[in-house]
């Protein structure tokens, strides 16, 4: 997230990591918070106070949820489990626990880690929820990942979690080669 969109709370600890590759950098922020409730916000989100609040709020609330954003998510919305709702990491809220009890994300990996963190939470005991987005991106730059860069992604995520995506393999994969 950019630091000028920070709220000005003195509870609040913002690190902007550039380490090698995306989960390196998530990896290493939560290694090195010093708190226990963790926001990973992409650095082109604007937001406002409140809704920062809410989402800190929520996660400090409810130690056993893992919040995601809700419709901006790289996996389509099939049949998925009671508890489970698949989101991206553009905005991630969770206990540093949730992170130490998934083994954190998986290095290394060109995308499709917080997809991963998603699902080790849930099968790790977590309930997965949705949050509303409430907040502007400064570009309109998206990520575009070739049908390579996808199956890949689908392989790594079947490998990892063949209970929750083997039976929906078909419906992703039907919505990935649209």
């Amino acid at each position: 997230m950019t630091t000028d969109s920070i709220p000005d709370r003195p509870d609040v600890e913002v690190q902007v990591r550039r380490d090698e590759g995306l989960n390196r950098a998530r990896n290493a922020g939560v290694a090195n918070a010093s708190h226990d409730v963790v926001l990973i916000l992409d650095d082109d989100l604007i937001f406002e106070t409140a809704w920062f609040d809410r989402v800190v709020d929520r996660v400090a609330a409810e130690p056993r949820t893992v919040v995601t954003v809700r419709g901006t998510g790289i996996l389509p919305q099939v049949s998925w489990p009671e508890g489970f709702t698949p989101g991206m990491g553009r905005v991630m809220g969770f206990r540093k626990e949730a992170w130490q009890d998934t083994g954190g994300f998986p290095v290394p990996c060109s995308h499709g880690g917080d997809t991963d963190f998603l699902m080790s939470a849930f099968e790790a005991g977590y309930t997965v929820v949705g949050i509303d987005h409430e907040f502007e991106h400064r570009d309109n730059d998206e990520d575009h990942y070739s049908l390579l860069d996808n199956l890949r992604w689908l392989a790594m995520l079947l490998r990892r979690h063949p209970r929750l995506v083997a039976p929906r393999l078909p419906a992703i994969l039907a919505e990935k080669l649209r």
